[in-house]
């Protein structure tokens, strides 16, 4: 078949007619696809944008309420310490006999006494704890540094030399429970008690 015959013409029109129709097939085909995809994004976009408002909502509210929070625990602090304050009154030191003691003497002053108390009761008992050791004459201070797990550390500064024995009556009679000495090291400035069960 020779050029520019009219089969020739026939046969080029055949193949650009053929060429034509794949060609409109294959863009309808591409449009039904996208189209489904379009109509897919534009049924999941609301929800997914719904739902992520849903979740900055939540997190504002947390955040609101973590705030909240921080509040209370900061006023509750304030109203212990008041309360420990207010009820902070020590009896005047009646004079006593200088009596050699047979058992050594916690120090006074410095860095204190690491005292070491287990079976706590609650976190009452720790605050009634704290203001029995306050009290006593012979304290400078009482700082609570730890408590977990029902058992507490406290920085006890002394303004006089006392032995365990006399720091435990003195704490016992002023809250009511018994507590006993598990381990007493003046020579390290430690001091471990416990408390009886009731």
């Amino acid at each position: 078949m020779t050029a520019n015959t009219p089969e020739h013409n026939e046969a080029i029109a055949r193949a650009a007619k053929i060429m034509a129709d794949s060609l409109a097939r294959g863009l309808m085909e591409a449009e039904v696809i996208l189209g489904a995809e379009r109509e897919a994004r534009d049924q999941t976009a609301p929800q997914l944008l719904d739902t992520f408002e849903r979740f900055g909502e939540a997190l504002t509210k947390l955040a609101q309420f973590t705030e909240r929070l921080g509040e209370r625990v900061s006023e509750l602090t304030d109203a212990v310490t008041t309360l420990v304050n207010t009820y902070d009154v020590r009896p005047a030191a009646s004079p006593m006999p200088q009596l050699p003691d047979l058992e050594p003497s916690f120090a006074s002053g410095g860095e204190g006494i690491d005292v070491t108390i287990a079976a706590v009761p609650g976190f009452q008992g720790l605050m009634d704890l704290q203001r029995a050791f306050v009290r006593l004459p012979q304290v400078q201070s009482a700082a609570v540094r730890r408590y977990q797990d029902d058992e507490a550390a406290i920085q006890l500064v002394l303004s006089q030399q006392m032995t365990a024995a006399a720091i435990v009556e003195g704490v016992a009679d002023a809250i009511g429970r018994q507590i006993v000495v598990d381990e007493a090291r003046p020579d390290v400035l430690r001091l471990r008690l416990r408390f009886l069960a009731e």
